[in-house]
């Protein structure tokens, strides 16, 4: 599938919007592609850039043409959650259910303000992958040994006015990974606010740690306050709220997709998007039932 026109001048937009708020750099890598193609981009001269290049920069910055964004009651706790921590500089733990919306909402936060860092860690990262991808998510070169791209990225960090570093999925990392996230608060502490998230697992693998005594566990529980903040449960208001931004206005559909999500928005998706493809089918239905016989046809009959 190809993006329609005005699709591109949407994408256009908000390219070039984030590359003023970053750097043009940043938001190259963000989306996975070179920076002559971001800056080809922004200036509307898309005749070069293959249909394959502009569905990667589209999925790589999560831009949803087919989406609108809804105020759920987690979305007004974690957006809050992040404010209070990047105003305050303040570390702090998030351990939640997937499905939830938090992903969402950290990408919402980190295009809406200034001297956001955020970052989605994988189970493969090494080391050097982790803190390769946190000094390029702030448009710097990643070049250079481990410790070099540490320092780098802490003097970076430094330098900026009250930063918010997001460290989503944080429970995929590896106990080498978290450890350095005692090296980022014991440098950045007093002027910069970190969000360690994970789903459920994350909390219990950190308290078991300070059960067993396992270097740096301990550390970092005392770091974020020695608590694990939950979100709340999926509620019908919220699932309303985001079948109304997205073209479902039928009560009986709505409570239908709230009995059926299972606490997870990633189910909410799913079933809003199924009743707009069976309310397009509906309609080629009934296009196809009163559709005029031709001549032939009607002599047939």
């Amino acid at each position: 599938m190809t993006l329609i026109e005005h699709q591109k001048h949407i994408l256009s937009e908000e390219v070039a919007r984030l590359a003023a708020k970053t750097s043009q750099n940043r938001v190259a890598y963000n989306a996975g592609v070179s920076n002559a193609t971001i800056s080809k981009i922004c200036r509307k001269e898309w005749k070069e850039i293959s249909s394959e290049m502009w569905r990667r920069v589209q999925t790589n910055l999560r831009i949803d043409f087919d989406w609108n964004h809804a105020e759920t009651t987690n979305f007004k706790i974690l957006h809050g959650l992040c404010k209070t921590a990047q105003q305050n500089s303040l570390s702090i733990a998030i351990s939640e259910d997937a499905g939830r919306g938090k992903s969402q909402t950290y990408t919402f936060y980190e295009r809406s303000y200034n001297n956001v860092v955020y970052i989605e860690c994988k189970n493969y990262w090494s080391k050097k992958q982790y803190i390769e991808t946190l000094i390029a998510a702030v448009g710097l070169s990643t070049h250079g040994t481990t410790n070099v791209l540490i320092d780098r990225f802490i003097k970076h960090m430094k330098g900026q006015h009250r930063p918010l570093i997001i460290i989503d999925q944080f429970d995929k990392l590896k106990d080498s990974q978290t450890d350095l996230f005692m090296d980022f608060y014991n440098e950045l502490s007093h002027n910069c606010g970190f969000v360690l998230s994970g789903v459920k697992a994350l909390e219990k693998r950190i308290l078991n740690g300070v059960n067993k005594n396992k270097i740096g566990y301990s550390e970092i529980y005392s770091r974020v306050g020695r608590k694990f903040i939950g979100l709340a449960p999926i509620s019908i208001e919220d699932v309303t709220l985001i079948c109304n931004a997205n073209g479902v206005q039928d009560e009986e559909a709505i409570w239908y997709i709230f009995n059926n999500c299972e606490q997870d928005l990633r189910r909410v998706r799913r079933d809003v998007e199924k009743y707009h493809l069976q309310i397009l089918k509906n309609k080629e239905i009934e296009i196809e039932e009163v559709k005029p016989r031709t001549k032939k046809e009607a002599v047939t009959a």
